[in-house]
């Protein structure tokens, strides 16, 4: 007798994501969720729409209702769900008992919402505008008005820096220590960019430096005033503009404002934010009069703080301005003498004294070994490596380094430089959260968590496929490393001189790659070079200004 064949288990996938559009004219703008069944041949069963954390209290029921009726095939139960959601799992475990729920990734969702995201797009026939069920053409033509003032003021050319932030308040409407960051100093993407707050602005930074690394961080919430060409727009709305003949200062000066959120999601503005961004353009053109005691102010003297009442579309409003933002970036003026004295040296613009900073950070390191964050150490080295390559790529100390630059030493610099095994990533990484921990506790340096962000998380595995990568090391590194794998020991004087021998008699092993020497760089890998330099040129000079 033939035995009956096993019948396979039915796996159903679930999952609830939110769509890429944003839902308006129904109070405060949203971005709808959608709740979608997947069955065992690849199928959509069933979908649900809701607004956003409506979808979880909905799922059982939504569950029972697609196996009743599915969108295809015959009525059916599943003999296990997988959803990628913890929430999501408990709640169908909760409702459904009969049925096995696991918690693990859902790629078939993402395709789905893949494939539903670009036929949205392709099925998109709705113009764009200025106009919206909240924002209305005479509101806007306050808003361009303003903004018109805004351009012709030029902020960029006064304010020093984008990271010269300023403090905004508009108590009428819901602002308190707003961050404000002027842009456009270097010519381009002229604009403002407003966060709720200082810890929003630093974790922008963050963001935008994880996004040049391929990574794919949370974007905090903020909106942007940009001026645009008015070839850039598109003719609907230099249309829109000429029909209601909204003011514009200049063919590179047509205002466009959108609100972003922490998926990189943009939508139109509600008419709060206009009156938010009318009142900001109103204001900082007065205040901007005053350019001495502005970069006085940025330069360390007396803060200046306005408080103007200024006519909206929405009525009269009254802003407070403070330059420069009274809770400033990186470190504060810490009262523990070592890491103060830190925190002076390079403050002229000079390069550090290397022979003044040395004891300093000895003696720091010589403290942080006594400490319980480094009981756990077998050995302290790497921290050292940092505060080298912090003095000599970005002319900071450990007291003004900032994650952005700690990002680039730990998974650059450091596996182009040291010449260390990819199984001494956890030990650096390691090391240096305890170092992190240690000033944060012991100094209160303020950009401790950020950096101890930059080490959380993947870091190890980050560090440890740099590591590995041959592409990154340099010259010295690749000659030292290729020693090592010959068999010699190039942490002793003996060996490196027996491999440099062996070296000058024979050529190099094939698992030694050197860097080209004799290739020009392209025009614009040296733009993108002097570009991050005067980036992070700019970022120091902001930092040491805002103190």
């Amino acid at each position: 007798m033939t035995p009956a064949k096993k019948r396979t288990a039915v796996e159903w996938v679930g999952g609830i994501v939110a769509l890429t559009s944003y839902v308006t004219g129904e109070g405060e703008p949203y971005r709808p969720e959608t709740l979608l069944w997947i069955g065992e041949d690849g199928a959509v069963l069933g979908h649900a729409v809701g607004k956003p954390g409506a979808l979880l209290a909905q799922a059982c029921a939504s569950l029972h209702s697609t196996m009743q009726q599915p969108m295809c095939g015959r009525p059916r139960t599943p003999d296990r769900v997988r959803v990628a959601s913890p929430e999501l799992a408990e709640t169908l475990r909760a409702g459904h008992s009969e049925i096995e729920v696991i918690c693990a990734a859902t790629p078939e969702i993402d395709a789905v919402f893949a494939a539903l995201r670009e036929r949205l797009n392709d099925n998109a026939q709705t113009e764009p505008s200025y106009l919206s069920p909240d924002v209305g053409p005479a509101a806007l033509a306050a808003f361009f008005r303003a903004a018109a003032a805004l351009f012709r003021a030029k902020p960029w050319k006064t304010v020093p820096s984008d990271q010269n932030l300023i403090s905004v308040s508009i108590e009428k409407l819901g602002v308190t220590a707003a961050a404000l960051s002027v842009i456009g100093q270097m010519g381009q993407s002229l604009g403002l960019i407003l966060f709720s707050s200082i810890d929003d602005f630093e974790a922008y930074l963050e963001a935008a430096d994880a996004l040049e690394h391929g990574e794919e961080p949370t974007m905090p919430s903020h909106f942007a005033l940009n001026f645009d060409r008015g070839a850039e727009l598109s003719p609907a709305l230099r249309k829109e503009i000429a029909e209601h003949h909204w003011e514009v200062a200049g063919a590179d000066a047509y205002p466009w404002l959108v609100a972003v959120d922490a998926d990189l999601v943009g939508r139109p503005p509600t008419a709060e934010e206009l009156t938010i961004a009318e009142a900001i353009a109103l204001t900082l053109p007065k205040v901007l009069k005053e350019k001495k005691a502005l970069l006085a102010a940025w330069n360390g003297g007396e803060p200046v703080v306005r408080t103007l009442l200024v006519a909206t579309h929405a009525g009269d409003v009254e802003v407070s301005l403070r330059v420069p933002y009274p809770r400033e970036l990186g470190v504060s003026r810490l009262p523990y003498d070592l890491l103060a004295e830190l925190f002076e040296l390079g403050q002229d613009g000079d390069e550090i004294d290397d022979e003044a900073r040395r004891p300093l950070e000895d003696e720091l390191v010589r403290r942080f070994a006594a400490s319980p964050e480094a009981k756990v150490l077998t050995d302290i080295q790497s921290c050292h490596f940092v505060m080298d390559f912090a003095a000599g790529y970005f002319n900071s100390t450990i007291a003004t380094l900032g994650p952005r630059e700690l990002r680039e030493i730990v998974f650059d610099i450091i596996p182009r430089k040291v010449s260390i095994d990819a199984s001494a990533a956890s030990w650096i990484i390691e090391e240096n959260r305890a170092f992190y921990a240690f000033l944060k506790r012991e100094f209160g340096l303020e950009q401790a968590d950020a950096c101890l962000r930059v080490l959380g998380g993947d870091a190890v595995k980050k560090l440890e496929a740099a590591l590995s990568d041959t592409s990154k090391f340099g010259m010295a590194k690749s000659l030292f490393m290729g020693g090592r794998t010959a068999g010699f020991d190039i942490d002793s004087k003996e060996g490196i001189e027996a491999w440099m021998r062996t070296m000058q008699s024979q050529p190099l092993p094939a698992s030694v790659r050197l860097p080209s020497l004799g290739s020009p760089a392209r025009p614009q890998d040296r733009a993108a070079a002097r570009a991050k330099k005067n980036a992070r040129k700019g970022a120091r000079k902001a930092r040491k200004k805002n103190r």
